[in-house]
């Protein structure tokens, strides 16, 4: 009788196999699921999000019942700290925001950065984060606002220290030793949640993420909206911010490899759409870094499950430039056939069944897609059966279908 640890490797290697197109007994399943966890077995958004081992009863259930060959673990911003920094660009349930308390929460686009500082920002990054960004998008930092360590000269190493006497940085001080102790309760309880899914058996996929550059700037900094208008009016400044933010997260990302071993990196792909840029303007702006980044992850013996947002129909070409067998690209909403003849010749495919479709339709509607999708991406390897977006509520027994179907029709 296998062990959960026999079933683990089982798991891994059939999705490492899958990925390298090697040959494997089926098509492997690994659908994203998110607050379902929670959410099908009596558990809402608010209670998981203030403590994350609330999750634990569901994970159980779920995994005796389900048997994916990755699983995603839950995430969630933690409330406790975001509480006690007065966090901006996110609304969570229970925060006075009219968000219902069995729901998740929102994460805004703003814009933390004017148009004449980013120069500033490409100087010194780590002083414009701490004494600009942070006290814009943490209220509660604001302190740090006060804060300059740019001149390390002679006796203005001990007039820049004059700032910490002040009673509003102080403030802020012990405002953020507070938030590092809740932070840091909410990392060992996503470690235990993380654990408890390998000991049963499943590998977890994605232990980490990382951002490419241009989604790095719009997505925490600039805002969207901004940084469109930017590859306009001010390209070359937005270049050399790009190039950059490509040094920070590619030395972030290897680093972060490097001290956990990890199997996969995971990178949302939020602003290359197709609506949002040119083919012309995602060579120049966005594929570059992400290219780029893949490329250290892939140097570095992990594999970058990389989350293609949206509809990503006319750059299915590019994103084919990886090295073969080396790369996991999910799908939202793209054409899923036209992404098995292009990408899905050089990088494995997943992604695409509807999470609508699991919350909303039937049985029968979920198998017949779910056979569909076997039928188009299966031949030939490199698909791995899996929805579009996380799935976060929702009929169990759409799920089963979705599980059933693949486990007898995706047979090799």
């Amino acid at each position: 009788m296998s062990t959960a640890n026999d079933l683990f490797q089982q798991r891994l290697n059939r999705i490492k196999s899958t990925v390298a197109f090697e040959k494997t007994d089926r098509v492997p399943i690994a659908p994203k699921i998110a607050s379902l966890y929670a959410t099908a077995f009596g558990v809402n958004m608010y209670d998981v999000l203030v403590n994350t081992r609330l999750y634990e009863s569901g994970i159980r259930q779920f995994f005796e019942r389900f048997h994916p060959d990755l699983a995603w673990a839950p995430l969630g911003y933690p409330i406790p700290p975001m509480e006690t920094l007065d966090v901006q660009y996110i609304k969570w349930p229970g925060g006075g925001f009219g968000i219902p308390l069995d729901k998740g929460y929102q994460v805004l686009n703003d814009t933390f950065i004017e148009d004449d500082e980013f120069a500033e920002l490409v100087f010194d990054p780590t002083n414009f984060i701490m004494t600009k960004l942070y006290p814009r998008k943490l209220k509660a930092l604001k302190g740090f606002s006060k804060i300059n360590f740019q001149y390390p000269i002679e006796f203005s190493t001990f007039l820049n220290l004059i700032p910490f006497g002040d009673p509003e940085v102080k403030d802020t001080l012990l405002t953020l030793m507070h938030a590092a102790t809740q932070i840091g309760k909410w990392f060992t309880d996503a470690g235990y949640i993380t654990g408890l899914i390998e000991q049963l058996g499943f590998p977890v996929g994605p232990k980490f993420a990382a951002n490419c550059p241009f989604d790095m700037f719009a997505d925490n900094i600039r805002g969207i909206l901004r940084v469109l208008t930017d590859m306009r009016e001010r390209p070359d400044e937005l270049m050399e911010v790009l190039d950059k933010f490509e040094v920070i997260t590619i030395r972030n990302t290897v680093n972060t490899i490097r001290a956990t071993g990890a199997d996969f990196c995971f990178i949302p792909l939020h602003n290359g759409v197709d609506e949002f840029m040119s083919r012309d303007d995602y060579l120049k702006f966005y594929w570059k870094g992400l290219k780029n980044l893949m490329t250290a992850i892939i140097d570095e013996g992990c594999i970058p499950y990389v989350f293609c947002e949206g509809k990503y129909s006319t750059r299915l070409d590019i994103i084919s430039d990886v090295p073969k067998g080396k790369v996991i690209y999910m799908f939202e909403s793209t054409d899923i056939k036209l992404a098995k003849e292009t990408v899905g010749k050089t990088a494995c495919i997943s992604g695409n069944l509807p999470t609508a479709l699991l919350m909303f339709g039937t049985k029968e509607e979920v198998a017949d897609e779910t056979k569909r999708m076997i039928e188009t991406c299966a031949p030939g390897g490199g698909f791995i059966m899996d929805n579009s977006i996380g799935l976060e509520e929702g009929s169990l027994e759409n799920l089963q279908a979705m599980f059933d179907t693949t486990f007898e029709y995706g047979k090799y």
